[in-house]
This record gives C-alpha cells, structure tokens and sequence, in this order.
C-alpha cells in the first residue's frame, strides 16, 4: 500500500533505551557493555527534534524505558519481544506496539512459546510486527521457519535502520510477490492457519533499531496524518500504513558500537573530574565529539595550568613506558596533530557523514599503527630477536580497539548470507537476489612485475572489460598502474622489503578501506591470486561479508622459500601456511596436474580442486615473426640459438640451464644461450658466465619479444618450481620446441618427444643430451615446431576465460581431456620412466 502524497505521521517504532541491557553482538558482550546507555527522556527529546510525530520506545522484553516517558505527551508503550519455535528454541524477535503493563506481563509469561505468543496477539488484537525477519537472532532459522512465520504473521518490518539494505531487498521481493497458492502450500506443509482474510498480502514497518541514540528516527513508519497517539494506533491496526527511511550500513553500525563502547568507558573508568586519557581520546575522535571548554578566564587559566602540568606528567610517564608503548603514544600523538590541524583549516565539523568519519579516523589509526608494528616485527625476527617479535604482536591492542567495532560490523551485517540466499532459491519471486551481484574482485600484490601471474590477470582482465564481464582487479601499489583493464588501486600506507629477496617489495595495504570498497560496490566473488597482504585482506573480507572466495594457486612458494633459505624447516613453514590459506576458500584453480595431485598430497582439500591452464595469444607470438638478422646486432657467431624468456633469479634453476650449454659447448656443439628477462640474480649470473655464445637482453616487450621468440631455435625452461609456465606456451605459439623438467606445470605442456622433451634434472647431462638433440636434428626439430604451434593454436585465453567466469572449471575426472581446448595432458609423475631418443636422457611421454 503507498499512501497518496498527503500529510503523514511518523513514528520510529523500533528503538531502544539503557534498559536494553543483554546485547547480542559479540563486542558488547566481550567487553562486559549494555546494549544501550540512551536515557529515555533523551531518546524522546532526539525524536521529537528529528521529526518524529509521536514516540515509543521498544527494549528488549522489558517496558521500563517506555513507562520513563509515559507521562509525555504523545508516548505509548512497546517492546521488542524475543520468542521461540518451541521445537528447536530457534528466537524470533516481535515488535509488540500500544499495549497496556498488563497485556505485557502476559505476553512476558507466554513469549517462550510463540505459538501461544501469536495467538494471544490475536486473541487481544494486539498491534505487532516481526523485526527484521531475515536475522538469524540465534542463528538457528532456516527457511523453513521463514515460512511458517508467513503464515502465522501478516506484518513484519521491512526497513531497519540497523541491518544491511540486502535483507530488505530480499523481505520485499518475497513478501509482496505471494499468492494464494503459495500461503496455502505453506500452511499445509506446516500445518499452520493462515491468518486473516487475505493472508498472502503482508505489511510493513520501519524502524531504526537504535541502541546509541546517534539514527533515531533514520527509519520509521508512516501512517496518515494522526490527531492523536490513539488516531496513529488506530490506523496501524487497520493496515494503513508504510514503511519509511533507510536501512543501516556497516559503518553506522560500527559508529554505534563506538559509541556504547565509549559511554561504557567513561561510566567505568572516567569518574567525575577525570581527564581523558589515550583510550577516551582514542574515542572521542573517532566519534567526532568535541572537548569539553571551561568555561569564563578563570576556567581558561585553570585549563592552561592543567595542559602545562599535564605534559610534564605525560613527559614523565613516558620515561616509563616501554618501547612499544612509547611508539603507540607518538603515533597517536601523530595522527591527533595531523587531525587537530585539519580541524583548524576546515573548522572542526567535516565536510562529510560522521559515519565517514569515524570511519576515515579508525582507518588512519591502524593503519598507521599495524605498519609501524609490522616494520618493528620484521626488524626483530630479520635480527633473530623472536621473543621481542612476538611481544610486538601482542603489544596490538590499540589496532584491536580501532579496527574491532569494523569488523565487527561487517560480519554481523552479512553472517546470514548463506541463509539469504537460500531464502531467495526457495521462492522464484527473489531467485535474481540469490547473488549480490555479477560482480567479482580480483585481489593480487602483483601486477606490473614481469611474471606469469600478472600476465594471466591483464589477459584475462582485458578479455573481461572486452567481453563487459565485471570483473576489477584491486591492487596496493605505490605507483598506480597504468591500464586500461578496470582496476582499483589502493594507496599502501607503506611498503616493506621481504627477507631473502631484498629487490622485491610488498605493500601494506589499507586493509578496513580495500574491505569497505568491496562490500560497498557489493561484489559477489573475490579472487585471490598471491598469498601475500592483500590476498590476506581478501581472505578475511570473504568471510565477513559472507563472499564466495576463490583462490588461485599460480606461484609454488614453499618451493621458492626452498630455493632461497635451503632450509627444509622453512620450507615446512611455507606449506603449512599455504595449507592454512587455500583450504579456507570455497574453490581453489590449479594450472595443472602435477600441482592437483601435489596440493593432495599435502593435505589440500581435493574437492575444492580444480584444473585452469592458461592460454596464449597467437596474434602476439607467431612464427611469422622470425628475423633471421634479428641476433646478428649481439654478434652471435653459433648456428643454432637456444632461448630462455622469464625472471632471471634463483628459483629459476638458470645455472642448471648454463652449465648444461658449457657442456654442451665442449661437445663441439656450435650454439648460442640467449637469456631475456631481468632479475635479482642477473648481475651475478652475467659476471660469472661471460662468455660470448652466451647473451643477457634485459627485458624485451612488444614486437622485440616476438621477434626474440620466433628469431630463436628451441626455448629451454629449467625452472622445477612454477606452476604452469606461461613463457613455455608462448615459444610453443612462436613455433619453438621446448625442453622441461619433470618438476612443476610446465611438464604439462610438452608432449615429449612429440613437442619438445621432458627432462629430470637428477640424471646427470639429461639437459645437455635435450639440448643436443634438438641443435643436431633439423628434421626432428621442424617436425616439434609443426607441432608445438599446433597444440598453442588449441590453447587460446578464449576458452580458459569461459570456463572461469562461467565457473564450469575444467573437468578432472578424464586425465586424457583436461585442458580447455581437450588436449591430452598427461598425468604428472615424480619419478617418470625415462626413454633416451638419439642421444638424450629425457622423460617420453606417449602423449
């Protein structure tokens, strides 16, 4: 029912006063907090000033706060009652509206049953309306319970000040799309009586649900105009009357748990004549309050003498302080002078919603905070200081208080996703909500460094725009990408250089902002590709905002923190983490066999397994490229060029590959090495093999990578440690055989013997022997180049797009069909047999 453009009457029927005092959240309760600390005589004053007609006030299963202000004009009495399916205690909570001290007392006495509870509102006629009917109050209500209390109801509250919009969304599609049919199904189903003539025709209220005092009257119920509390009561009664206001966010829920956490701190430890200390400050920013001023000169004076004496004493207790204390007193020193001079220069209220505020301040607070913790603990455990390290992780409870209410506010605002969703695949009416939405964010700590894992997010984030698939990659970069895919980057609030591999950064992200973004532009899906800050971020925001999490395993790190530590402790530590990390997603993409099949080995959940190879651009890398005075300009003398195209670092194997060509050199072979890419190790690598067969290009783009690929004669890919090898496909795609190792994804891509040859590493000279083989064999060799280009035309990025973003990954249950295009690949194998074709020591596979 909409009400024809007249004048109107608005009441908030839901909001709530200090007598409200067994919270539900879990931050209230952890910190031993009411639910409210509002007086009702406040409550009543903030209605009135926010245009509320008449006021009620609706506490949890006790009328007190209500009775305060019954000798008021224009109050009458309510409650907010919490009641229970008999047969599994699952709660219900239930607006009760107008109702004497008496009928209270006997809805108090029946509410643990709310079969009678319901009867007896009818029996009285009693006003009610079922609040917020898509909370899980005990987090036992299924959709069956959603369906009985549609037949045993017919007014329920769809706007709630508090709670999320999406729940709203969901109540209406559902509840103004039943049918007669639909209600009488129901009622049989549960052997229930639907109530009244029209029971699939439902009503609505609204309410702000305030336990703060801050969004009373934010979301209320409009009638009529009203004469009188008796006129509003008499039209709610006869159904005239609808919702009005706005549903809640994260961020006023947060700014609420900020402000009973603040009241209860200043009832608990400010006595009267107390001054503030870290923690109230702390507060009293956040909420946007101001200092209380003395009032008169003598008050300016006694102020001034206090501020003077406060900083000796502060300057005093310092000394005391421990070091972490010390750095947690500056940074909040820090931040309150950076904030007291915005004040200055925009004057002291800002320009945007205190939500945003607070928000904003919270945010800078640990960020600011969580990086200089995080400095300090990497310093320590690089200094093997590890009894320190660990004092500073528990010396975070600072970051805890500015980022709990957040947290908080997000999990409690989408710990029912999955029960929304299931709401929406039951009745057709909602079945378009069962997904926030066609969105998906991509999170990566990588982007614009050179390796396969930016390469597959640009290719695949380039097909997406191409193709309007709403995909946004998210990234935390001190230099902003430069991209025409759609990406989001977040300024880092620092970066750090990781232990063992100096030339590599990785941010600190802002991680409540990059959450904030991803529930405010209502994603549905986050992707996941590097376990690093904002992979974590990922993680965490998945399960708060209750999001499909999806994880993509591109990088074999444990292997690498093996390569670079040669430390099997360490190596150990490095799966145990990733095991802790991927196994909490929903689905995990793999690029190959070899890693399925490992990852199941070290425990990794198998069902969430899934196989995405990757593809290659054959308008990028064709035969059609080769120049054959393209090396003439590095005066390469040999007849023959072997090519390898990727990081030059050490988890690369680069000098198995170099020495295997010194070998193969002193054989009489005539051949050049050439090397492209760049890499922490290069320098090192260039100083020990400087001889002149063997070429470092540094880094090649464009038309110059091409060309390198097609100018050479076979690519060689030592690496034992990635886990797919996009460089391998490309060769394949510029018409170059290759050779492998049996370690890894790039053993996945070779039919050996058919299309370059498969190696182990163990075998002494089994490298050389591949290399040889193919330098003096110009039929064998032109026989894999036929081949390798025809098996990259069957892997384009098309197909390995389609089945991601349709979610169809590849099917693993036929070994013989496993990749996009249904080339045959493979299973891995550790210790393959090894066949010897001509002269070399390689692993065959029959293809």
């Amino acid at each position: 029912m909409k009400l024809s453009p007249m004048p109107s009457t608005k009441v908030d029927l839901h909001c709530h006063t200090k007598y409200s005092d067994r919270p539900s959240e879990w931050i209230l309760r952890r910190i031993g907090a009411p639910e409210s600390f509002v007086e009702p005589l406040d409550l009543y004053k903030r209605c009135k000033e926010r245009g509320m007609d008449f006021v009620t006030v609706s506490d949890h299963n006790r009328i007190e706060g209500a009775l305060d202000i019954a000798h008021l004009p224009g109050t009458f009495i309510s409650s907010e009652i919490t009641t229970y399916f008999p047969e599994d205690d699952c709660k219900i909570h239930c607006l009760v509206v107008g109702i004497t001290e008496a009928q209270f007392r006997i809805i108090n006495e029946l509410r643990t049953n709310i079969y009678e509870f319901q009867r007896y509102l009818l029996e009285e006629d009693i006003i009610y309306s079922v609040a917020h009917p898509l909370f899980r109050v005990n987090d036992r209500m299924t959709v069956d319970h959603l369906e009985k209390l549609l037949v045993m109801f017919n007014r329920f509250e769809l706007i709630n000040g508090a709670r999320d919009p999406r729940a709203s969304e969901i109540v209406s599609a559902v509840f103004r799309n039943l049918t007669p049919e639909t209600i009488e199904r129901m009622a049989d189903k549960h052997d229930l009586t639907p109530v009244g003539p029209r029971p699939w025709k439902k009503l609505f209220t609204g309410g702000s649900d305030d336990h703060s005092g801050i969004y009373l009257g934010g979301a209320y119920t409009v009638t009529p105009q009203a004469d009188s509390v008796e006129h509003f009561l008499s039209y709610l009664r006869a159904g005239r009357h609808e919702e009005g206001g706005t549903s809640g966010t994260s961020l006023r829920m947060a700014h609420s748990f900020y402000a009973i956490g603040y009241s209860y701190y200043k009832s608990r430890f400010l006595g009267e004549g107390r001054g503030a200390d870290l923690v109230g400050e702390l507060f009293r920013r956040v909420l946007n309050e101001k200092q209380p001023q003395p009032a008169g000169l003598g008050g300016r004076v006694r102020s001034k003498v206090r501020d003077v004496a406060s900083k000796f004493i502060r300057n005093s207790r310092r000394k005391q302080l421990s070091e972490v204390e010390r750095i947690i007193v500056d940074d909040f020193s820090k931040l309150f002078s950076e904030q007291n001079e915005l004040a200055r220069l925009n004057g002291h209220t800002p320009s945007i919603s205190n939500d945003e505020w607070s928000f904003q301040l919270a945010s800078q607070m640990s960020h600011l905070i969580g990086f200089s913790f995080a400095q300090r603990f990497l310093q320590q455990a690089r200094e093997g200081r590890l009894i320190e390290s660990l004092q500073t992780i528990a010396s975070l409870g600072p970051i805890a208080l500015g980022i709990a209410p957040y947290l908080t506010a997000f999990a409690a605002q989408h710990k029912d996703e999955q029960f929304m969703q299931d709401v929406a695949s039951r009745f057709e009416a909602a079945a378009h909500l069962r997904k926030k939405s066609e969105r998906k964010a991509w999170l990566t700590d990588t982007f614009d460094d050179i390796n396969g894992v930016a390469e597959t997010i640009k290719t695949v984030g380039a097909i997406a725009r191409e193709r309007q698939c709403d995909l946004r990659v998210l990234t935390s970069l001190a230099d902003p990408p430069k991209t025409e895919i759609n990406l989001k980057n977040f300024k880092p609030v620092g970066q750090f250089n990781l232990p063992e591999y100096e030339a590599q950064k990785l941010s600190f992200p802002p991680f409540l902002e990059v959450i904030e973004y991803l529930e405010r532009e209502n994603f549905s899906e986050i992707i996941i590709s590097t376990p690093g800050p904002m992979g974590l971020i990922g993680l965490a925001a998945g399960r708060l905002l209750g999001l499909k999490v999806t994880g993509i395993y591109h990088t074999d790190f444990p292997q690498y923190v093996r390569a670079f530590t040669d430390d099997l402790n360490m190596e150990g530590m490095a799966w145990r983490f990733m095991h802790w990390f991927f196994n909490q997603m929903n689905q995990i993409f793999v690029p190959s066999r070899y890693y399925q099949n490992q990852l199941t080995e070290y425990g990794f959940n198998a069902e969430k397994l899934r196989i995405m190879p990757r593809g290659v651009d054959m308008n990028r890398f064709s035969p059609d490229f080769r120049d054959e005075s393209f090396w003439k300009p590095f005066d390469l003398q040999g007849d023959f060029t072997f090519l390898y195209v990727g990081r030059v670092s050490q988890e690369k194997n680069l000098e198995a590959l170099l020495d295997a060509f010194l070998t193969l050199r002193e054989k009489g072979v005539n051949a050049n090495l050439v090397i492209v890419g760049n890499g922490p190790q290069q320098n090192e690598l260039k100083r020990k093999y400087h001889q002149k067969e063997i070429l470092f290009t540094g880094y090649l783009t464009g038309s110059r990578l091409a060309t390198a690929y097609a100018s050479a004669d076979a690519f060689v890919f030592p690496s034992t440690s990635d886990t797919f090898g996009n460089v391998v496909l490309e060769a394949q795609a510029a018409g170059l055989p290759a050779v492998v190792t049996d370690r890894g994804g790039p053993q996945e891509i070779i039919v050996s013997g058919e299309t370059g040859f498969v190696v182990d590493l163990e075998r002494p000279d089994a490298l050389t022997d591949a290399m040889i083989t193919l330098a003096e064999d110009p039929e064998l060799c032109r026989q894999m180049r036929d081949r390798a280009v025809e098996h990259a035309r069957r892997s384009g990025w098309d197909q390995v797009f389609e089945s991601f973003w349709r979610e169809d990954p590849i099917s693993t249950d036929n070994p013989a069909t496993d990749s996009a295009s249904g080339v045959a690949i493979p299973p891995a194998r550790r210790n393959s047999t090894p066949t010897r074709p001509r002269s070399a020591r390689v692993v065959r596979h029959d293809g």
